[in-house]
């Protein structure tokens, strides 16, 4: 098990929720996520695990790499969740074990939204391309996205597109439904 998985092994074991691999014989038919999660004897979700790595990108002439490794990590977990979940009949969840403090879940919602959130409350759409791009429709595929940052606090972040499993993960996490900030630009 990487590091990263043990960091989302660990978090999870804060809700009472364990891990488990697929087994060979389930890889062999194809792509699969990293983990199948349960609380207690209960399937709960499906869960891909993407590290980003920490990027010696000093900027200068070319784009700021981490909205493409977002938005490829996104694309890539999609095709893992759809091999064994395709109808969604249970809950997709991407976890990023962040270790690049130039990255932040900030990033993960300017993809996810297409917008710079400012700090008056606004919104700029500068990341339209990532949100509207291949991973228009992918990212709604995805019913919550948690980030681990190795450096500060964590986030959790459920995506209202498809809210049919949004009380089952609330449930999990421990978490109100109706302290859930909705991010609407």
């Amino acid at each position: 098990m990487s590091n990263s998985e043990n960091v989302v092994v660990e978090e999870l074991k804060k809700y009472d929720l364990h891990c488990e691999p697929f087994t060979k014989d389930e890889m062999k038919k194809g792509k699969t996520p990293d983990r199948k999660v349960y609380k207690n004897d209960e399937f709960a979700f499906y869960c891909e695990i993407k590290e980003i790595a920490k990027d010696d990108w000093l900027g200068g002439a070319k784009p700021d790499p981490v909205f493409n490794r977002i938005s490829d990590d996104i694309h890539t977990a999609v095709k893992q969740f759809n091999s064994v979940n395709p109808d969604l009949e249970h809950p997709n969840v991407l976890a990023f074990v962040n270790n690049d403090d130039r990255c932040g879940s900030l990033d993960l919602i300017g993809v996810l939204t297409g917008h710079l959130l400012l700090d008056d409350g606004g919104a700029a759409p500068i990341y339209l391309k990532y949100s509207h791009g291949r991973i228009k429709d992918e990212k709604n595929l995805i019913h919550l996205y948690l980030w681990f940052d190795s450096f500060k606090a964590n986030k959790v972040l459920f995506n209202f597109a498809d809210t049919r499993h949004l009380d089952r993960l609330c449930k999990y996490l421990d978490v109100d439904p109706k302290s859930i900030e909705n991010i609407n630009v």
